[in-house]
Parts: structure tokens; C-alpha cells; sequence
């Protein structure tokens, strides 16, 4: 008797544990039809196996019943981060729009934002966001396709919100897009990604900055009081081809596997979409990059220049990066860039 009831109890416990991992997610809108049920089910299978897989404090996730785009890179990019640090829903019922990625007027996929997770570090080298919101891709068939950080919400809402027709909101949409998986392939250290994104004949320039003892970095004493100031701090500048950045990238991607705890978080903020007013395939994107790993961080402004020539296939045709103490009048924009040469 005393088994029964003691097997009975783990049962419960069991149960009970399950059901507080347990996602529901429903669209409020913007979809209908077996498709919705479809994706329904994969996102709360999906969201279901990482809350699973926190509070178990497992190593790895059980993906059981979930349904992958063939390349499987969703599974790939939360792999990757959760190798770094865990995170769970912070809702267990979720109710969002779907968005849908358009390419012209042919459907490539669709979208969900504002999924919050709470972040559950693994161990001291997560410095981020204690929340961050999760933005999930799925394919036209309602596959998952891939998993990313997001930009802030009020953000994105207000650059779709400049677009002046439905063509150029979607065009937005996919720029922000392709943004977040940028940032997101320097999170999970994909090197193809890079590959694929940049321009054979890009312009790269990539800047460092002088690094020194964590209890004083990028700070100064005033010579009189004592009290710390900030620091003047001369970054280092390096024009790249695609060969030389991605040779460069190997080589940090390398460092950080050999590191123990070593990763790289990249967050993009403060955006700024500016299309060419000649090129009209061509827009200028200038963000805020806060670059963290073990070892180094800094900030500083990011200008791209996104060819949408091939929409299949968009490229990044010019990267750069400058000091956060850059002059406005000496920030890179389209201006800047000689496009006939």
C-alpha cells in the first residue's frame, strides 16, 4: 500500500511538473485554417520543450514532435544559445498576430514576436538582459525555420511604421529581419551565415578598442578628486575584404570555443532605415551594436548598406564601424558611399 501511494505521489509530482512547463500559444490574428492549427501546435511544442528542458536543468532539449525546416537551423541557434545560458516563457498562455513574410506578392513564411523569456544564466559569464523577447520564424508549409533574439518591440513597431506602401512595409519587415539573424549569427558563431550575407566585393571596416582591467575600463581619474571619468580611448581601424573579415572571424569564433564559457552576444539598437533615393533596391541601415564576449566588449555604430537587388538573396554590400564619440557629420551614411566605382 505504502508503494502504491508513494509511486502514486511521484506520478503527481511528475504531472504537476509538466503542467507548469506546459505552453499554450494561439494566434490573435492574422491567420486562419488548417495552417494556423499547424503552427499553433509546432510554437507550443516548441516553447512546451524548452521549459521542459529549464526546469529539469538539462544539457539539451527534447525537440519530440516538433517540426523543423529541412536545414534545421532553428534547433541549431537555440542550441547554441542555450549552451551559453537557459531561459523559459515567462507566460504559459500566449496569444499573438501572425505576421507574414512576403517576398512580392509570394509568401515566403511567416512570423511570431514578443514571446518573453526570462533568462536563466548557467554561470557568471552572462552579462545580458534578464528578459529578452523571442521572435520565432516559420516556413510556408508552418515548419520552424529559426529562433532569434529580437530588437526592442516599440523599436520595430516604429520603423515598419515609416513605411509609406504595403511594398515598402514588407521590404521593412524583411530588413529588420535579416538584421536580427545578423546578430544572431555572431551569437551562435555562423561562419556560412557570414559567407552567404556579405557582398563578394563588400566594403568592410572593422574597429577595435584598447581593452584594460575590468575595475577600470573605459574610465579615468580626475587628477584632483580622484572620482573616475570617462575614458579617451582611441579605437583601432582596419579596412577588410570578405576574405580578410571572415578570415578575422574564423579566428575570434575559434578563441571563444577554446574558452571555457566563452561566447559572443551581439545586440543591435537605436535603428535608422534610410532607402537610396536613386538605387531604390539599396538601403542604408545605421544601428547602436553592443559587442560582449569573454574577454572583450565595446560599442559602437554599425552602418550597412543591404542590396535587395536579388530578394531571394539579399547582401550586405558595406559594413562598417565607428566609436560611439563619432561626430554626427562623420557617421557613415549612403552619402558616403560611391556606388558607381
Amino acid at each position: 500500500m505504502k508503494k502504491t501511494l508513494l509511486t502514486l505521489a511521484c506520478l503527481l509530482c511528475a504531472w504537476a511538473a509538466a503542467a507548469q512547463d506546459a505552453v499554450t500559444f494561439e494566434f490573435d490574428g492574422g491567420i486562419s485554417g488548417p495552417l494556423k492549427q499547424k503552427m499553433e501546435q509546432q510554437i507550443s511544442r516548441l516553447l512546451t520543450a524548452i521549459n521542459t528542458a529549464e526546469s529539469s536543468g538539462s544539457d539539451g532539449i527534447n525537440y519530440g514532435g516538433v517540426q523543423f525546416e529541412a536545414s534545421e537551423t532553428a534547433s541549431q541557434t537555440i542550441g547554441m544559445l542555450w549552451n551559453h545560458v537557459h531561459f523559459r516563457t515567462q507566460d504559459d498562455d500566449i496569444y499573438e498576430p501572425c505576421l507574414t513574410r512576403r517576398q512580392g506578392s509570394r509568401i515566403v513564411g511567416y512570423q511570431v514576436r514578443n514571446i518573453y523569456m526570462d533568462m536563466v544564466p548557467i554561470d557568471s559569464t552572462y552579462q545580458e538582459s534578464k528578459v529578452q523577447e523571442f521572435v520565432i520564424d516559420l516556413d510556408a508549409q508552418g515548419r520552424i525555420s529559426d529562433v532569434n533574439i529580437a530588437m526592442n518591440k516599440l523599436q520595430y513597431q516604429a520603423l515598419l511604421s515609416e513605411g509609406k506602401t504595403v511594398a515598402e512595409l514588407d521590404r521593412r519587415s524583411e530588413i529588420l529581419h535579416h538584421c536580427e539573424q545578423f546578430a544572431n549569427a555572431y551569437r551562435k558563431m555562423d561562419l556560412q551565415f557570414m559567407q552567404d550575407i556579405f557582398s563578394d566585393d563588400a566594403l568592410i571596416i572593422t574597429g577595435r578598442v584598447p581593452q584594460r582591467q575590468q575595475s577600470t575600463v573605459g574610465m579615468r581619474r580626475n587628477p584632483e578628486t580622484g572620482a573616475r571619468l570617462p575614458q579617451k580611448s582611441n579605437a583601432t581601424y582596419t579596412v577588410r575584404t570578405k576574405a580578410e573579415y571572415l578570415s578575422e572571424l574564423t579566428r575570434i569564433f575559434n578563441n571563444q570555443r577554446r574558452l571555457r564559457g566563452g561566447y559572443i552576444n551581439v545586440e543591435f539598437s537605436d535603428f535608422k532605415v534610410v532607402r537610396h533615393p536613386t538605387r531604390p533596391n539599396f538601403y542604408g541601415v545605421t544601428t547602436k551594436q553592443r559587442w560582449s564576449s569573454k574577454g572583450y566588449q565595446d560599442e559602437g555604430i554599425v552602418f550597412l548598406v543591404w542590396d535587395f537587388t536579388n530578394e531571394e538573396s539579399p547582401k550586405i554590400q558595406v559594413r562598417t564601424w565607428q566609436m560611439m564619440s563619432t561626430p554626427e557629420r562623420e557617421i557613415f551614411t549612403l552619402n558616403s558611399i560611391d556606388f558607381d566605382e
